[in-house]
């Protein structure tokens, strides 16, 4: 069966049913697993799905910030207090957008002494009063769908600055792609802020994990810790360990 026409029937099983698996795809149009897999990540770039562990979901509408901020806040919670033990004083941090990194935000001990750089307006308020933290603020575009600042403006001013970690939002992270983000000006300033940090933190649900989004950010090899929680798939994160990743359970 040619590509096209493989595409063709994955697209309609999304439409009918809002998911497939690799396995069940292979088995059914006698391909290998690793061809199906391509099949979804093809499609998961033109945004016809999202891919998660061992298949794809038919794609929903990108929720903004303040739909996302109540959404499993138990498990966030706990991704967050492991993301600030990484933490040691007098470092200098970007902080992306996220409601993960909202989570982290607030998480941070009242007394370490910091400096933090984020283009998050919620990030910022909720260090504003912190009178141990030295707060810089990026500006730019403000997206109200995002909850950051991107753009021209963003990036110059990442350009200027290094940070020690970069507390990186992510809407996928996968073992071939690495992190990725829905939307391309989101993941231009996520790249700026990578590549001017010597270390990258991502916490992440089970949701996000072994999925991709369409505009990559940063290869997996990059990302110097990754969070997950407890109930993550063992096999992707022993890739994620082979890599030279630090994989740390919340």
């Amino acid at each position: 069966m040619l590509t096209d026409e493989r595409h063709r029937i994955i697209r309609l099983e999304l439409a009918s049913a809002g998911r497939v698996i690799a396995n069940d795809l292979a088995t059914r149009f006698g391909v290998s697993e690793d061809t199906a897999r391509r099949d979804l990540r093809e499609l998961a770039k033109s945004g016809a799905c999202r891919r998660v562990y061992g298949g794809a979901v038919a794609t929903a509408p990108h929720l903004a910030l303040a739909e996302r901020v109540g959404l499993g806040r138990e498990q966030k919670a706990g991704l967050a207090r492991v993301a600030v033990s990484l933490l040691k004083p007098q470092q200098t941090l970007f902080i992306d957008g996220g409601s993960t990194n909202l989570m982290i935000a607030n998480a941070i001990p009242q007394d370490i002494p910091l400096t933090v750089v984020t283009n998050a307006l919620g990030v910022a308020s909720a260090l504003a009063a912190r009178p141990s933290i030295k707060l810089i603020v990026l500006g730019g575009n403000f997206d109200p769908k995002l909850g950051t600042c991107v753009g021209g403006e963003t990036l110059r001013s990442i350009s200027q600055l290094h940070a020690d970690l970069c507390y990186l939002g992510s809407c996928g992270v996968d073992l071939v792609q690495g992190a990725t983000a829905f939307d391309s000006a989101e993941a231009e300033v996520k790249r700026a802020m990578v590549s001017n940090s010597s270390g990258v933190v991502i916490a992440v649900t089970n949701d996000k994990l072994a999925t991709a989004a369409p505009f990559r950010v940063a290869k997996p090899d990059a990302i110097q810790h990754l969070i997950v929680e407890r109930t993550a798939p063992r096999d992707v994160l022993s890739g994620f360990v082979s890599g030279g990743t630090a994989v740390h359970l919340a």
